[in-house]
């Protein structure tokens, strides 16, 4: 499937603002859209995986149609996660009805939410025990393909409006695409395979430069750090800008909006606002910075108990060796191996006054974020 491309035009007299990865957070869209004050002057442009591994993505997906109905100026372009599953789900054949099967099963499974659990959850429909009677061969193809048709009749303007939305959108000096591209030419663009797109992993490590500004989502940028960090990534040498604040994925997510304001032709006078639910404590005292020892990160975070106290552990990264100290709130098992989620032992430099959300509270102090950075205020002990 090639790349299917859109182009629109600036607004005039109010500025873009562009979210990627909301992944069903309906209420933290709700919540940065309010927080900037968006109106009918402004333009949103949500940049793929509106859906999936969030507890509200039906929800979501109205949400953005009723904003639309009311006269807001939203366009969106298509993340993979749309393209997996609707493309699952418009498929009748046989492989069509067991990707459905499966995709269905994962999400029961892994994530307990999703936009067709959430649709047969509405529908009366228990999606753990359809996955049980096609896992037991009491459900066939056929009563399969019947429920797809069911779907299709009641929730046909939510599928439509995703199964259709472009690949990628042109908007003056500025690109916004899912995962990413090889090239900003047009002509090079219209050739381009729609998947690579919008999966296209690692995106700020590939050897690239634009002309235009190649606004993405798709990985958090955390993943691409040497410190933990959840706010948007500015690279003006690649003239690429990665937003993805890791919502469903990391526990230290929120969302972020890229702000540009009126007549913006690069990255000068752009900015971030971000979005979560996390408790704001106002630091009492000062904290001087402390650079991380050890940062564990998604693609290599086994880990093993040395020592453990009611809430925290002594751990050894198993790839690299090192001990550091975390809560166990952030330990999972997966496998049959302890692994620790996105982590990072700094200490924050704080200064009185200062604005935190708290992550964690435990014995050691507070595991904060501060504007997007991630990491300990122990200054004061909870």
């Amino acid at each position: 499937m090639k790349a299917r491309i859109a182009r629109i035009c600036p607004p005039e007299g109010g500025r873009i603002i562009a979210v990627s990865d909301v992944h069903g957070y309906v209420d933290y869209l709700d919540g940065l859209l309010k927080k900037l004050h968006f109106d009918k002057s402004d333009m949103l442009i949500l940049i793929g995986d509106l859906i999936e591994k969030g507890p509200r993505s039906l929800e979501t997906v109205r949400y953005v149609l009723r904003q639309m109905e009311s006269g807001a100026r939203i366009h969106a372009v298509m993340g993979n996660v749309e393209y997996d599953r609707l493309g699952a789900f418009f498929d009748d054949g046989g492989d069509g009805v067991r990707h459905f099967m499966d995709m269905l099963s994962y999400h029961v499974q892994r994530w307990k939410h999703g936009f067709f659990p959430d649709i047969l959850t509405e529908m009366g429909m228990d999606a753990q025990a359809l996955v049980r009677d096609w896992r037991d061969k009491r459900l066939q193809e056929d009563a399969v393909r019947d429920l797809k048709r069911r779907i299709r009749e009641g929730y046909e303007k939510e599928l439509d409006f995703l199964w259709h939305l472009p690949t990628v959108l042109l908007c003056g000096n500025f690109l916004f695409v899912h995962a990413g591209v090889s090239s900003d030419s047009l002509s090079k663009l219209q050739d381009a395979d729609a998947v690579s797109c919008m999966k296209r992993d690692a995106f700020l490590q590939e050897d690239v430069r634009f002309e235009k500004y190649v606004v993405v989502g798709h990985w958090p940028v955390c993943l691409y750090r040497e410190e933990a960090s959840v706010a948007p990534i500015f690279d003006e040498r690649k003239h690429i800008i990665a937003i993805d604040g890791g919502c469903a994925l990391k526990t230290a997510a929120q969302l972020n909006a890229l702000v540009l304001p009126e007549g913006a032709e690069d990255m000068r006078g752009a900015f971030f606002e971000s979005y979560d639910d996390f408790p704001v404590f106002i630091a009492p005292k000062d904290q001087p910075y402390r650079a991380p020892g050890m940062y564990v990160r998604y693609f290599d975070n086994r880990v093993e108990i040395l020592e453990r106290t009611e809430d925290m552990a002594r751990l050894r990264h198993l790839g690299s060796g090192k001990e550091f100290l975390a809560p166990l709130a952030f330990l999972f098992h997966k496998n049959g191996e302890i692994h620790c989620d996105d982590y990072a032992d700094t200490f924050l430099s704080v200064k009185a006054g200062d604005r935190l959300s708290v992550i964690l509270e435990t014995s050691l102090g507070k595991f904060v974020k501060k504007d997007g950075r991630i990491g300990w205020y122990c200054a004061v002990r909870s």
